[in-house]
């Protein structure tokens, strides 16, 4: 299980938040297919309490209703790119944070509710204590407050390691790791470093919970980003190639297209393609 059983609550939650700009700033390269695959996937784990998607293909595909190859592909690609696979099952962190927030914030607000909610008003019934004698204090009893604490080798981890979020979890993960690990906190913690510091933009970069859990310290380390600079019209002018010279149209290479329409005018002015042939396999049509 990737959620304790007693951080469930005991009734599904029916709704989640979609957080609408983020998910079409992520989404804006993949197709109408692929949107509404990746929605399938977020409503299914979401109804099933955040228990992840199962790592079986046949399941991934009735689950997000693929049946043709190409919708197959398409969940393949949805799932490798928005999906970590912790325990044996797919989870998405951004829905799996949400999940853990809620279900603390119910379990506060059940807990506040044990303890009586609101103080009741004062009795305005005449007191019984008729011979005036003082009545004995009683001291409200007031909840323990208790501190957490964490391992000694996971603090010098998080002491050293940037993006400090989701803390709890990255404990768990981390205590969950091979011994030989659990005893290398500096060096783990200066290998998340470099791969958060090659991650471009930061919103796609893995928390150190997940990073930990997906055992992503034994993946080749990332190599220094290059001080050249990089000729990026010839690589757009690749992938526009691609498209044209295979007759397909490729949701990421159209969006990249609509933001650098000077590169495809550039193109078609030095012979590379026509007009037509932009207009039809980048999907330009009026924007040229």
């Amino acid at each position: 299980m990737i959620i304790h059983e007693n951080s469930k609550p005991t009734q599904k939650m029916k709704a989640w938040y979609l957080f609408t700009e983020d998910f079409i700033a992520g989404t804006q390269h993949l197709t109408n297919e692929e949107v509404g695959i990746y929605i399938r996937l977020l409503c299914f784990n979401w109804n099933k309490r955040c228990a992840g998607i199962p790592n079986d293909a046949n399941t991934q595909y009735r689950i997000a209703n693929c049946f043709t190859d190409n919708e197959k592909k398409s969940c393949d690609n949805v799932l490798k790119e928005f999906f970590v696979l912790v325990n044996d099952n797919y989870q998405n962190e951004r829905q799996l944070q949400e999940y853990l927030y809620i279900s603390r914030r119910m379990e506060a607000s059940k807990e506040n509710g044990k303890l009586g909610g609101r103080p009741k008003k004062p009795s305005t019934e005449p007191s019984e204590n008729l011979d005036k004698t003082p009545l004995p204090h009683t001291p409200t009893p007031t909840a323990k407050q208790t501190k957490v604490s964490y391992a000694p080798s996971f603090l010098k981890f998080w002491e050293k390691v940037a993006n400090k979020v989701s803390k709890g979890t990255a404990e768990k993960n981390y205590m969950k790791l091979e011994k030989e690990w659990i005893e290398k906190p500096e060096e783990l913690a200066e290998m998340y470093n470099k791969y958060y510091k090659s991650v471009e933009d930061k919103q796609f970069a893995k928390q150190p919970a997940f990073w930990l859990s997906a055992k992503k310290y034994l993946d080749e380390q990332p190599k220094a980003l290059s001080t050249e600079k990089v000729d990026m019209y010839s690589f757009r002018l690749k992938q526009f190639k691609e498209c044209v010279d295979s007759q397909t149209v490729k949701g990421y290479v159209v969006s990249t297209a609509r933001h650098n329409t000077g590169d495809v005018q550039r193109a078609i002015s030095e012979g590379e393609f026509t007009k037509e042939q932009a207009e039809k396999y980048l999907d330009l049509r009026g924007w040229l």
